[in-house]
């Protein structure tokens, strides 16, 4: 696939997922970003790690997701409790990683 066609592929999945999603580069680079980032003034061309304050980004694992070729999970706190944050290499550009929160920025129904 061409850097274009996984851009396009990125848009058809993730454009109305309820929380910040990017592609992002092994030099913290992003590619592409859904809606949600971009309405949330997410820039692509910035680096993932000018966002916000610094300690946010000490549990980063992206080089561990891109130097393994598999998806890397953790837990944290986020605005609305338990939180996760996923790293999740795409095979055909392997360099580069979807890169998103669940929990993170949107309270989900309790049911």
């Amino acid at each position: 696939m061409s850097d274009n066609e996984i851009i396009q592929a990125f848009h058809l999945m993730w454009d109305n997922f309820p929380e910040p999603v990017m592609i992002t580069q092994k030099s913290r680079e992003m590619v592409a970003l859904n809606k949600k980032a971009t309405e949330m003034g997410l820039q692509v061309g910035i680096k993932c790690s000018s966002i916000g304050k610094p300690e946010n980004h000490k549990g980063c694992l992206c080089n561990k997701a891109v130097d393994t070729g598999e998806p890397v999970c953790i837990t944290y706190e986020g605005a609305f409790g338990k939180a996760y944050g996923y790293w999740l290499p795409i095979p055909e550009k392997p360099e580069w990683i979807i890169h998103f929160g669940v929990g993170g920025t949107f309270d989900y129904p309790k049911h």
